[in-house]
């Protein structure tokens, strides 16, 4: 099994608590939360296949092969309604640098952090690191460093909670970019708020505390955001 290039036990920690998510030994699709009676304890397309961009990062092949027979990458999402009529990877296909079957492509810009920094990893993609930059600099001009969260977007605002995964999002594009202040800044409050079984939860209140149960999305994100 080929490990981070530098052991950190934050990983590990995420990868035990994925691997407890497994729905057989074959290792070939993952419940979204631990909980049985959670009403996400069930198999989101979505999440399966950003798990195997994961384990390809990881150079865990057999894993990757195993979900992705299981899960074709451009099966139907299931995580209804949010998102009908979606495939399952429209959306983190930019973090495995496949921008075909991209979402957002048509997009220039968006009233949501998420989507911004994956619009700012497709235009780095594209090789426009101007409009890439501008949207940087506005999460940027978001983000506070002193609580390692990002300023609420709309659909945040209506829950009044801060999403992890964004932030981790915004880790991740820092890293492309090599923005080390803002890549170390992220990485202390992920390591900060990484629950005691080893995934993340998804989202943090005001005050900062965990809102939600740790689930396949918020911890591969996040790990991502750690990796080296």
């Amino acid at each position: 099994m080929m490990r981070p290039s530098v052991y950190d036990p934050a990983i590990e920690r995420a990868l035990h608590f994925l691997d407890s998510l497994r729905v057989d030994d074959m290792r070939s699709e993952y419940y979204e939360v631990a909980e049985t009676t959670h009403s996400e304890h069930r198999v989101y397309n979505q999440s399966q296949y950003l798990l195997s961009i994961l384990f390809r990062k990881l150079g865990k092949e057999d894993l990757v092969e195993a979900i992705r027979r299981k899960h074709p990458s451009d099966e139907p999402d299931n995580d209804l309604p949010r998102r009908r009529g979606h495939r399952s990877n429209d959306r983190w296909c930019i973090l495995e640098d496949d921008i075909k079957p991209f979402y957002l492509s048509n997009r220039i810009n968006s009233r949501y952090n998420d989507e911004k920094a994956l619009l700012a990893l497709y235009r780095l993609e594209r090789g426009r690191e101007r409009p890439a930059k501008t949207l940087s600099e506005e999460l940027s001009s978001r983000y506070d460093p002193a609580k390692g969260v990002l300023q609420m977007d709309e659909a945040d605002a209506e829950k009044d909670l801060h999403p992890v995964y964004k932030v981790a999002l915004f880790g991740i594009l820092a890293k492309r970019i090599n923005d080390a202040t803002t890549v170390r800044s992220v990485q202390e409050s992920l390591r900060r708020w990484q629950h005691q079984a080893g995934g993340w939860e998804t989202d943090r209140k005001v005050d900062l505390t965990a809102d939600g149960a740790a689930n396949i999305e918020t911890t591969v994100l996040s790990t991502l955001a750690l990796l080296r």
